[in-house]
């Protein structure tokens, strides 16, 4: 069973949005429209914020995420 995603943060990854600015070491989870989820914590973000480093929960390692490449930030608050 999955949940829909609702994306207020990030919503459309075609249309040169960044990604908002994240300090190292929040968790987050991004979720894309298949429903595939990322969860982990703030690596890094690149100085133009293009770019996202998160690594992965259970030592899966760590993942680069361009704000273009269709995940949004799953429950849309920057400040949490």
């Amino acid at each position: 069973m999955s949940r829909r995603a609702i994306p207020r943060t990030f919503t459309d990854p075609e249309n040169n949005d960044v990604w908002p600015a994240l300090p190292a070491d929040r968790p987050v989870a991004l979720i894309n429209e298949r429903g595939w989820r990322l969860e982990g914590r703030v690596e890094t973000l690149s100085h133009d914020r293009q770019c996202l480093w998160i690594q992965l929960n259970s030592g899966m390692g760590r993942q680069l995420i361009h704000h273009q490449d269709g995940f949004v930030l799953e429950g849309g608050s920057e400040d949490s």
